[in-house]
């Protein structure tokens, strides 16, 4: 009989625990016409004062085939505290069995896609606690980390629950101990990327990105 109550707990823990997973979908919402909008903070790291500000709207476009990959366009448009535009930026999003990665960027000075050599991984499978991937990003090698799959945050878009939380660590290729930035990044799912804090550990600076509204 106590053998058959600890498999009825077992069973029961995994069915609840299979209930609550998010799948990995929902965490990177690619659905066209879906609109973040988000609140910029500069925080100085010696005085904790804010040193500037802004806002930033990403918005998803309808996905587009790109040299045989098939991608979604992610337009970031970067505001300054007065509302006036900053600049504009496309990052064109694939999927493969690895996980979700960006096959090609478009900066402000691009005339069209620009397809990056290497895979950069947003999000990499398994999508559970404590695992890992490296990969090099625009002259960084970066550390990635699943630090929580159930964490909670609080941004002025209201509260979340069950968000995968990640820990990036950025290296200078030269010394690949001593991280140069620390970053964590929160997903939250069916809503995506609601909070983003990045230390510059050598400036002293740290930038904090929080979600402000969204529409799907």
């Amino acid at each position: 009989m106590k053998k058959m109550a600890i498999f009825a707990f077992l069973l029961s823990w995994l069915v609840s625990s299979w209930a609550w997973a998010a799948s990995p979908e929902s965490y990177l919402p690619l659905k066209e016409g879906m609109v973040w909008e988000y609140q910029n903070k500069f925080i100085d790291l010696k005085s904790n004062e804010p040193v500037g500000g802004g806002k930033a709207i990403k918005k998803n476009l309808a996905s587009i085939d790109l040299q045989g990959t098939r991608v979604v366009p992610q337009i970031f448009s970067f505001y300054q505290p007065d509302e006036t535009l900053k600049q504009e930026t496309g990052s064109f999003i694939a999927q493969d069995t690895a996980g979700f990665y960006v096959f090609a960027r478009q900066g402000p000075n691009d005339k069209g896609p620009r397809i990056i050599a290497e895979k950069y991984y947003i999000l990499k499978f398994p999508l559970t606690k404590g695992a890992s991937w490296k990969q090099t990003s625009e002259g960084f090698v970066l550390q990635d980390i699943v630090e929580s799959t159930d964490a909670s945050v609080q941004v002025p878009a209201g509260s979340f629950n069950n968000c995968l939380m990640i820990k990036k660590l950025y290296f200078s290729p030269k010394d690949p101990n001593t991280p140069l930035q620390e970053a964590q990044f929160w997903f939250a799912p069916g809503v995506g990327n609601v909070k983003v804090i990045i230390k510059h550990l050598q400036e002293n600076k740290e930038l904090v990105q929080e979600l402000v509204s969204f529409k799907k």
